[in-house]
C-alpha cells in the first residue's frame, strides 16, 4: 500500500527540478491547484466505467507526480494504471480507491516545505 512511502519528499522535488528551488515549488503548487479536478475525474470515470479515460487521466497524474516529489502517489497512479492496461477489473475499485487517498492526503499538505 502507498501510504508506506512518503507523501511528499522534498529532495526527490528538488531533484527532478534541476536543484531550483522555486521550479520544485512552482510545479508541486500546479499539481496542488490541479488534485481537485483529478480527484472528480477519476471518480467520474471510474463510476461510469469508462475506463479509457481513466486510464488517460491516471497516466497524465502519473506523470505529474514524477516530477513534483510525491512518491506515494506516483506509486498509486502506476499501480492503476498497470491494472488498467492489463485489463485487471477485480483491481480497478482497489487502485481508484488507493489512488483518491493518495490525492486526500495530498490535498491535506498544502506546502511541501522546499
Amino acid at each position: 500500500m502507498s501510504s508506506a512511502l512518503h507523501t511528499t519528499d522534498a529532495n526527490l522535488a528538488l531533484e527532478r527540478a534541476g536543484g531550483n528551488r522555486e521550479l520544485a515549488r512552482e510545479l508541486y503548487q500546479m499539481l496542488q491547484n490541479d488534485l481537485p479536478n483529478y480527484r472528480a475525474t477519476i471518480q467520474r470515470h471510474f463510476d461510469s466505467g469508462d475506463y479509457d479515460a481513466l486510464l488517460e487521466v491516471v497516466h497524465k497524474l502519473g506523470g505529474s507526480a514524477t516530477y513534483c516529489g510525491v512518491p506515494a502517489m506516483k506509486e498509486a497512479a502506476k499501480r492503476l494504471e498497470t491494472s488498467l492496461k492489463k485489463g485487471e477489473e477485480s483491481q480497478y475499485a482497489v487502485g481508484t480507491t488507493e489512488l483518491v487517498d493518495e490525492i486526500e492526503r495530498l490535498l491535506q499538505t498544502p506546502e511541501m516545505g522546499i
